[in-house]
């Protein structure tokens, strides 16, 4: 099983990943820790790809290891519901990066947040790291860890546009560093997805929406199902119209998930990543 439909623009702008920008020459340039990526699309099926990574870290990163076909018809097959929202967005898959640990910081920038100032956030944290190189006259870095993160002033993040994240992302960092560091968050790829995100739950500053992105994005936990503004009214819309004039709760999380996950078992992550920038990219309409 291998490859299917990849669109790099759709990869690089769904909120799945924090530093991907487009060049003028229409190139994506994207980072994953220390690796980093410049992709042309050449034509529907062919990319060109410079990196500083092999070409296993590329396969990696965009599951080029899933055949994106196949996952696309068992998702159809059980949930056919999703067909106008899947034809709309073709060559949209699941990341998966090398670096949970800055899938994990990233993601502490999304509360309440739009993604412009996510990725301006991320991109800020990312020049505290090291430089690996130049590409068109822009610097292209690494991304700060653990150590680092619980060691930053509020103030500094402050003043960098981070709002009260400035307090909650270090705070986070040390509770972190306390049981482990970057090895505590690597490790929790290696237990189950409830686990993990149970874990998580018991950091301050984490709560289940940031949990399940953390699982999904971070630690590759493809069943996760981050319910947020654009996945509940997809969800009502689609699964619960009885809630369409209600206010999301605790239970109805849990249950958008639960059915998510009942409905398509490992693939609901993929799934929901459809049903999010659909609805991202379409909510305004659909408002009216």
């Amino acid at each position: 099983m291998g490859g299917g439909r990849l669109d790099i623009a759709l990869c690089a702008s769904s909120g799945q990943a924090f530093r991907w920008r487009k060049q003028e020459n229409g190139a994506w340039v994207g980072s994953d820790g220390p690796t980093w990526y410049r992709v042309f699309q050449l034509d529907d099926e062919t990319l060109g790809v410079e990196t500083n990574g092999e070409r296993e870290d590329f396969r990696h990163y965009f599951r080029l290891d899933w055949d994106a076909i196949e996952i696309e018809r068992e998702i159809l097959r059980n949930g056919p519901e999703l067909e106008p929202y899947m034809d709309a967005l073709r060559g949209l898959r699941l990341l998966r990066p090398y670096s949970a640990v800055e899938a994990f910081y990233g993601f502490l920038c999304t509360p309440n947040n739009n993604l412009t100032r996510i990725t301006a956030m991320n991109r800020y944290l990312s020049t505290l790291a090291p430089m690996v190189t130049h590409l068109d006259g822009v610097a292209v870095h690494s991304f700060p860890g653990t150590e680092m993160i619980a060691d930053l002033e509020e103030d500094l993040l402050r003043e960098a546009g981070f709002g009260y994240r400035a307090a909650t992302i270090p705070a986070v960092a040390q509770q972190v560093r306390e049981r482990g560091g970057d090895a505590y968050i690597i490790g929790l790829r290696r237990v189950k997805y409830e686990v993990a995100r149970a874990e998580l739950m018991t950091i301050k500053g984490i709560g289940p929406k940031l949990a399940d992105c953390i699982c999904l994005f971070a630690l590759n936990h493809t069943e996760a199902v981050p319910v947020d503004t654009h996945i509940w009214q997809a969800a009502t819309r689609l699964f619960f119209p009885e809630w369409r004039n209600e206010s999301l709760t605790a239970a109805r999380y849990d249950a958008i998930g639960d059915a998510l996950r009942a409905k398509f078992g490992k693939r609901a992550g993929w799934a929901q990543q459809y049903l999010f920038y659909d609805n991202l990219l379409n909510w305004r309409s659909r408002a009216g």
